[in-house]
């Protein structure tokens, strides 16, 4: 539903149709009308987010949330070290990169803060999540 709505706001504020005719703005809203009922028929899109340290938690939470109906992005790999891939730094900023478009298409992220362990690509994941007013779940409590 929070996605019905967010999408519906963009309808009426959509710059696209900002120089049509009244009857042309009227066939744009109602393509993304329609566009937005099909996505609030989707089950919710989640995003899990955390250290690749923690490969046991991303597969827990991805069985939990699957089985729970939802729609599950999570990392490429789930090593203990980007070292054992034999990534290149240009791999990890490709990965890394397309770990924030999982962000963009998501309804909400799910950070895996194990131990309530939080390192810095994650807290720039939750960063960019907060910037697209996504709401940010954790697995375990955040001290403030």
């Amino acid at each position: 539903m929070e996605r019905l709505t967010r999408d519906l706001a963009n309808v009426l504020s959509c710059a696209d149709c900002a120089g049509l005719s009244t009857m042309d703005r009227c066939r744009c809203r109602l393509r993304l009308e329609s566009q937005a009922r099909m996505l609030a028929l989707l089950p919710p899109v989640v995003c899990l987010c955390g250290s690749t340290r923690f490969g046991d938690a991303f597969r827990a939470a991805n069985l939990r949330l699957t089985l729970a109906g939802e729609i599950v992005l999570s990392i490429g790999c789930d090593f203990k070290s980007d070292d054992a891939l034999g990534l290149t730094d240009a791999d990890k900023e490709r990965m890394d990169a397309l770990h924030l478009k999982k962000i963009d298409i998501c309804d909400y992220v799910y950070v895996l803060n194990v131990g309530g362990y939080i390192g810095e690509s994650t807290r720039r994941e939750i960063a960019y999540a907060e910037d697209l007013d996504k709401p940010v779940r954790y697995l375990e409590p955040v001290a403030e």
